[in-house]
């Protein structure tokens, strides 16, 4: 399917094991009104995989079904996104998404939406160059006061197809949702984006939101 991709960077399982931390939402427990919450099953891949982080998306108007921590699985709005196609190791969450508990590819011609941590992202904004300094990833927070907390894309560990490329840069899309942890998006939550590199109108454009709940203030 991939004649070829981004490169992946060089980082230590230190650093991978950094995101790790930060997308274990919370230890097994049972909130009140909820049944009891397993942890993510995550698991470092390798080989082709897409990254989203710093994608915005197009809501489809159709239903997807996501994997819920309490088991079984629950449907949201869908959005697709156009993501980069990289070639290195990748964290995902084998029981998150729609992942069904295996690294492999989910079909002829898919793979997954994993991450890794990488400082140049290739994106829309520049046309997908997938070097520094025109593919620099940049953090900002989308305010609670926008309350578009639900209008963003969650990717991480969901079903990718249809590559194509840009710029000589493969891309696949993304089938998304406004969820997580398999549970409804608030709208009056703060979020964290990697799109846009900085402005602040991108966080109105549906982008795919970091996997951690920031709490409003």
């Amino acid at each position: 399917m991939h004649t070829s991709a981004v490169s992946g960077n060089t980082w230590s399982k230190v650093v991978f094991g950094l995101t790790a931390v930060l997308l274990v939402f919370a230890p097994p427990t049972a909130r009140p009104g909820r049944a009891a919450e397993t942890a993510p099953d995550l698991k470092f891949c390798q080989g082709y995989f897409a990254l989203c982080a710093a994608s915005t998306c197009t809501p489809t108007g159709n239903q997807i079904a996501v994997n819920k921590i309490t088991g079984g699985t629950a449907n949201f709005m869908e959005a697709d996104c156009t993501c980069p196609v990289i070639l290195g190791p990748s964290l995902a969450n084998l029981s998150g998404g729609n992942m069904q508990g295996s690294c492999e590819p989910p079909g002829p011609g898919q793979l997954w939406s994993s991450y890794q941590i990488r400082p140049n992202i290739p994106q829309a904004i520049t046309n997908w160059v997938p070097t520094l300094p025109e593919a620099k990833v940049e953090v900002q927070k989308c305010p609670a006061s926008l309350n578009l907390g639900n209008q963003y894309a969650q990717c991480f560990s969901m079903t990718c197809d249809t590559q194509t490329y840009i710029n000589n840069v493969p891309v696949v899309t993304c089938h998304c949702a406004a969820t997580l942890n398999g549970f409804p998006a608030k709208s009056n939550s703060s979020f964290l984006i990697n799109a846009g590199q900085g402005d602040p109108a991108f966080c109105a454009m549906h982008p795919v939101s970091n996997v951690i709940d920031i709490p409003s203030p």
